[in-house]
């Protein structure tokens, strides 16, 4: 029993010291647990630490990243405000996806009003929502390439127009091309333009008037009008009389400047025979010729040289080249006139042997005050303007001028005029002219068939597609105003499909009515009404050409009405009609007519401005007169209205004409005219 005792003792101490030892490694185990969490939780504590300040950085980067923004933002939008032209951003859909306030200001929109709607809102005729997209697209614009600049109407919000120009670039982000456009308002400039041309037109009477009383009066002391005067007061006068004609032809230069630069240079075109107008100007500038030593040469093409030009246009560059060859020609030598026919263009050339022109100066010379070195303007008594109005007025003819020139060899000009078709074997090349006004239409076919062409008309666009139906034309007129969708929706269609590269003409009230639309399109210029149709006959040459040529039986003097307010040149015509004509005087269109009704008259000399009126409301008096219709002659200090000079036997204006012509003209005139019935 006690060793029954003793083996359960036996057994009870070792299940006590096993009991004992796993205790011991339990609280081993629990320790080096609790060491590891705690190990664990120092871990994330640290973590949280670091990522507490990794989120404090980056929420502080955050905010100055947005803070960053925002400035810029204000920054931009500030310069875009500050800037005085008009900038709207559109997206690839052509819709406003930002403006500044100028351009919202300009157009009278608050920004808000003009965010996210088509741009087309702006234009002056509204297109089809997602066209100007279109257009855009087809322009093909590059990311980087400097933009495009347009003239554009456009429109106000309270329907006013607004004339504006529009430089447009594109710039590709990330959800497509996008398009800056630059407006600027061009109300302001055209403003001072029209001040320009008051001014122009001011100065154009205010100086042309007494200029021609200065040189005309000089000129005829020059001639012995007042009688022989002393070798120095003759010298004294010839200095006088030829710096008066330098101050005449230097006005009337700036005065062509101003017109072709805002673009009120008449020109009435004509067929011409290039050979006739070149000997005309060689007979006009021969005496200036001979003032220099200079002899004139013409050599002209046996064969007819047409072109469609203006005459007096024509002279004007013609005159200009050979007194520029004159001048700069040594004495005793000779400037050649040479009329050469071509296929395609004929060439006038203006041959001189003189010291030649620098290539320096060559490469300017087109340009305006240009000279070739400060002494020309001295010695030679030039401005530089002679040559920039002669390549304007040769460009606005369609042609074009060179210069062949070598130093100490002479130069050659050559103008190069197209030339006009003659009548042959072959067909004439055919005109569309799609026009839905039958005047407007017969006019300008009949203006086409007198320059050698064909022309069929349309008055719609259905008729003008349905004429391109197995047919081919040179050219195509489209009138904007085209009952149905317009000529621009029949231009679209033409390019798809019918005519896509036949030139095309627009017809337009505005100078360029849709410039965008233009340059996709491809149209090669806006025809502007009303369309001045282009004279067939010059005044002068058609009375000349017409009228009969009886000869006068009596030996009296022809009578002249002068009506005319400036005493000044009613004194100079008496003194250059002195023993030629007798005139009568009348400062006012009240006493004109009392002159016309109470003496029989032979012919008028009328200035356009009198004390009482125009001098334009006589017209009808002198048909009426009772020896029948008088020839009229206008002599005046404002240029020549296409209208007006249709209307009267000659057209002169005051600084352009010599006092001796005018008097060439009346005799002739008055040779040409019936005789009176009385001889009182």
């Amino acid at each position: 029993m006690d060793a029954l005792r003793a083996e359960i003792a036996h057994l009870q101490q070792a299940e006590k010291n096993r009991l004992d030892l796993l205790s011991q490694k339990s609280t081993g185990a629990r320790n080096r647990l609790e060491a590891t969490a705690l190990a664990i939780l120092g871990v994330l504590l640290i973590l949280l630490v670091v990522a507490a300040v990794a989120i404090a950085r980056a929420t502080r980067s955050r905010a100055q990243a947005l803070d960053a923004v925002i400035d810029l933002s204000r920054r931009r939008k500030a310069i875009l405000d500050a800037a005085m032209d008009g900038i709207i951003i559109l997206n690839p859909s052509g819709s406003i996806e930002s403006v500044n306030r100028t351009a919202a200001t300009m157009f009278g929109y608050v920004e808000e009003e003009l965010l996210r709607r088509d741009v087309g809102m702006l234009f002056a005729t509204p297109p089809p929502v997602g066209q100007v997209a279109t257009l855009l697209r087809q322009m093909n614009l590059q990311d980087g390439t400097p933009g495009t600049l347009q003239e554009i109407p456009g429109r106000c919000k309270d329907g006013s127009p607004l004339l504006a120009d529009v430089a447009i670039s594109a710039v590709l982000l990330a959800d497509g091309m996008h398009y800056v456009a630059v407006v600027r308002d061009m109300s302001e400039r055209k403003k001072v333009e029209r001040m320009k041309a008051e001014f122009v037109a001011s100065v154009s009477h205010e100086l042309r008037t007494p200029l021609t009383s200065i040189a005309g009066s000089l000129g005829l002391l020059s001639n012995g009008a007042g009688g022989t005067l002393p070798d120095r007061a003759s010298r004294l006068v010839d200095i006088a009389h030829n710096n008066s004609e330098r101050l005449v032809r230097l006005i009337n230069d700036i005065l062509d400047i101003e017109k072709l630069d805002a673009g009120k240079m008449t020109f009435n075109n004509k067929r011409l025979d290039l050979g006739e107008i070149a000997a005309q100007a060689v007979v006009a500038n021969k005496a200036y010729a001979d003032r220099f030593g200079v002899e004139l040469l013409l050599t002209v093409a046996p064969q007819p040289t047409p072109v469609w030009a203006d005459a007096d246009r024509l002279m004007q560059v013609l005159a200009n080249l050979i007194s520029n060859a004159a001048k700069f020609s040594s004495q005793g030598g000779s400037v050649e006139v040479r009329v050469e026919r071509g296929r395609t263009a004929h060439v006038v050339s203006v041959i001189d042997n003189g010291s030649g022109i620098s290539p320096e100066f060559a490469g300017r010379m087109f340009q305006r005050f240009a000279q070739a070195d400060s002494s020309d303007a001295r010695q030679k008594q030039g401005t530089g303007l002679g040559l920039a109005i002669v390549n304007e007025i040769v460009q606005r003819l369609g042609g074009k001028i060179t210069v062949d020139t070598e130093p100490g060899r002479g130069s050659t000009f050559c103008v190069v005029l197209p030339a006009m078709r003659e009548q042959g074997n072959e067909p004439a090349p055919v005109v569309l002219l799609c026009e839905h006004d039958p005047g407007v239409a017969r006019a300008l076919a009949q203006m086409i068939g007198e320059n050698g062409l064909q022309c069929r008309i349309a008055p719609s666009g259905k008729a003008a597609l349905a004429s391109l139906e197995g047919a081919a034309f040179a050219v195509i007129l489209v009138d904007v105003d085209l009952p149905g969708d317009g000529g621009m929706a029949l231009v679209r269609e033409l390019r798809e499909e019918h005519a896509v590269t036949t030139p095309i003409l627009m017809i337009s009230a505005e100078t360029d009515g849709d410039a965008l639309s233009a340059k996709v399109l491809q149209i090669e210029d806006w025809l502007q009404k009303p369309l001045s149709i282009d004279q067939v006959v010059q005044a002068v040459n058609r009375v000349l050409g017409t009228l009969p040529l009886d000869r006068r039986g009596s030996a009296r003097l022809p009578r002249v009405l002068h009506a005319e307010d400036d005493p000044d040149i009613v004194r100079l015509v008496e003194a250059a009609f002195e023993g030629k004509a007798t005139l009568f005087a009348a400062p006012s269109v009240e006493k004109a007519r009392a002159t016309i009704a109470r003496t029989e008259l032979d012919l008028a000399i009328l200035d356009l401005g009198l004390t009482d009126g125009s001098g334009l409301a006589l017209l009808g008096d002198l048909a009426k007169a009772p020896n029948g219709p008088l020839p009229v002659i206008i002599f005046s200090a404002q240029d020549a209205d296409p209208e007006v000079a249709q209307k009267v036997q000659a057209f002169f204006t005051k600084s352009h004409t010599p006092i001796d012509h005018l008097v060439r003209t009346v005799d002739r005139l008055a040779r040409s005219s019936p005789p009176s019935r009385t001889d009182a």
